[in-house]
């Protein structure tokens, strides 16, 4: 992996696990858990690196065994549990099993991938709106209630903020690296630095609602559970919607790449 590219990756650790988790319940409990594979799908719309989003992805699904149990005891001071066994399974099953499946039938089949490629992310986007209505339904009570306007807001604030720092700091990253040569000055080396940032911006603002929602019931009852609630709605429409407002405006030519 190229350095550049690394970088990125420890700046999404570091984001998701430091600076998303705000002091109360259900916003550290949404703010601690890992990315979503949502984000993956989102890469993919903004034009990103999907391959740098996958290993995002799996780099903090991986970290969060330890990293979400520790930050909730120490801002929450309670024990929760993380089933790493789980964990790895969900990785094996919704992330490496469908990228070496992908993977397989582009080097079986290219043509036929070719055909169908360019309807992929329309499927991807089904997909998600059909979790997103189940997870939606499930907890319809929690969001229709009193105080529903801030519980929005709440959920809405956390990837916002999370997407702006993550923007800053890839700028940032992005100066150091060409002071250093590390990054190229040409054409392909733009496009390549900004494929990176639109990765770690929709990584740092996707996150993994369901599994906040499960230990937030579990943990600390159904008042906490309402952000991650309304996170597995805000989460998905507001990175949808930075993805595809993202793409349209500012177009990245990837035949520079």
């Amino acid at each position: 992996m190229q350095q550049p590219s690394l970088s990125i990756v420890i700046i999404n650790a570091v984001l998701c696990f430091t600076m998303m988790p705000l002091r109360t319940a259900g916003m550290v409990l949404l703010g601690s858990v890992s990315g979503g594979q949502a984000s993956n799908l989102f890469a993919l719309l903004v034009g990103g690196d999907v391959a740098l989003s996958v290993v995002c992805t799996l780099s903090t699904t991986i970290l969060g065994v330890i990293a979400t149990p520790l930050l909730i005891k120490l801002l929450l001071n309670c024990v929760v549990v993380v089933d790493g066994v789980g964990v790895l399974k969900s990785v094996a099953s919704l992330v490496l099993l469908p990228l070496v499946t992908g993977l397989g039938m582009g080097w079986a089949a290219p043509r036929w991938v070719q055909k169908v490629e360019p309807f992929c992310p329309l499927v991807g986007v089904l997909a998600t709106l059909i979790l997103v209505a189940g997870g939606a339904a499930n907890s319809a009570s929690m969001l229709v209630g009193e105080g529903r306007f801030g519980i929005m807001m709440a959920s809405c604030l956390l990837p916002v903020l999370g997407g702006g720092v993550a923007l800053l700091l890839s700028y940032l990253n992005c100066n150091r690296g060409m002071s250093q040569g590390r990054v190229g000055a040409g054409e392909r080396g733009k496009v390549m630095e900004e494929m990176a940032r639109r990765t770690l911006v929709v990584e740092t603002l996707s996150k993994s609602p369901t599994l906040a929602y499960v230990l937030a019931l579990k943990h600390f009852g159904r008042s906490a559970a309402s952000i991650p609630a309304a996170g597995m709605v805000s989460l998905a429409v507001i990175g949808a919607l930075v993805a595809s407002l993202w793409s349209i405006i500012d177009p990245i030519d990837q035949n520079q790449n």
